[in-house]
């Protein structure tokens, strides 16, 4: 008997037999992941366990929890984490710079799954503290994994413009300063520009180096610092037509334009009018060559360095009283403002 037990067993089992117990298994697996979601223990129980408990969201998040959440409910295909956003965050925390009121943004879908959606550097730079760190935690409750994900994407933008007006929402600075949000975003998003003599950092190590021109209170202290030549900037522009418009509040022409109207308000009030209006420039006016340029290259080409030399180019030619029939912006080349401290020597 022993012999025919022996043999039989070392038979290949039937296909029905083995597709029958690959579908159990899979059925009791599935069940088995589901039955975790939201239990005692799990991170998604821990996670809305801390919300109940919190006022308004706000919790003391525990570096191992927030470790936790990375690897266990992190939105899959989020992008690679940052080095150098992580610093700053974690440098944030140090100095005390951190805006803990900027909330972290979850998905919870109706099965008890929850997706981390918004703030995989902030968590990373948390869970590399030695003590817990305040944050804001927004449980949002969505009907499918397809709203999840629509959810997702409106976050999933690198250096996000809506982001960069959310934070500016949530403290109402515009407001108080008396500027459109529009231009508020400009000076925010120009900040590093300006703490930085008008050079771009690039890069985790320029990051690393100078964390603080990358914190968000660095650059709110930059939108009050310049109110003055932001507000006349806007006025100035508010009369140039859309397209125009349009690249005249990008990061370049913005830096630029309250650089001038800081050390030669006369003269760039005159420069800024004339390219605003365009109106009636002759070939080789350094502001009509600077039109021209801009419209070319577009809103999505160039660099950033590339449109701060534009409007430097354009500028240093209008104050010399010389004739610009062509921007060229040479890599390297360093940033020269006509009647402003940046008086490098240009060769």
């Amino acid at each position: 008997m022993a012999t025919c037990l022996r043999q039989f067993s070392g038979k290949k089992m039937p296909w029905w037999n083995r597709a029958n117990l690959m579908e159990n298994g899979v059925i009791l697996m599935e069940k088995a992941t589901q039955h975790t979601y939201g239990q005692p223990g799990s991170m998604e129980y821990i996670l809305r366990s801390q919300v109940v408990k919190s006022q308004g969201g706000m919790v003391k998040m525990a570096p191992g929890t927030a470790k936790r959440i990375l690897e266990e409910l992190n939105f899959q295909g989020q992008r690679k984490v940052e080095s150098g956003r992580v610093y700053g965050h974690a440098y944030a925390i140090r100095t005390g710079e951190w805006m803990d009121d900027y909330p972290i943004h979850f998905a919870a879908l109706p099965d008890g799954r929850i997706w981390l959606v918004d703030g995989q550097h902030r968590l990373s730079a948390i869970s590399e503290q030695q003590s817990p760190v305040g944050v804001v935690i927004r449980l949002v409750e969505v009907d499918s994994e397809k709203e999840a994900r629509k959810f997702y994407s409106g976050f999933d933008q690198k250096q996000s413009t809506r982001t960069n007006t959310q934070i500016i929402a949530a403290v109402d600075i515009a407001k108080d300063i008396g500027l459109s949000n529009r231009m508020t975003r400009a000076v925010f998003e120009a900040a590093p520009l300006l703490l930085n003599n008008l050079e771009v950092l690039h890069g985790s190590a320029s990051v690393k180096s100078n964390p603080e021109f990358f914190l968000q209170q660095a650059r709110m202290k930059v939108v009050t610092d310049w109110a003055n030549e932001a507000k006349t900037y806007s006025g100035i522009t508010e009369v140039a037509r859309r397209g125009l418009y349009e690249r005249l509040k990008k990061t370049g022409p913005v830096a630029v334009g309250l650089y001038t109207l800081r050390y030669q308000l006369a003269k760039a009030k005159e420069f800024w009018t004339g390219v605003a209006n365009d109106d009636g420039l002759r070939k080789g006016d350094p502001r009509k060559t600077l039109i021209n340029d801009l419209e070319e290259r577009g809103l999505r080409t160039g660099s950033v360095r590339q449109r701060v030399q534009q409007s430097s180019l354009a500028w240093n030619a209008f104050c010399e009283g010389r004739d610009l029939k062509v921007i060229k912006c040479v890599t390297d080349a360093p940033i020269v403002l006509w009647g402003t401290p940046l008086k490098a020597v240009r060769k």
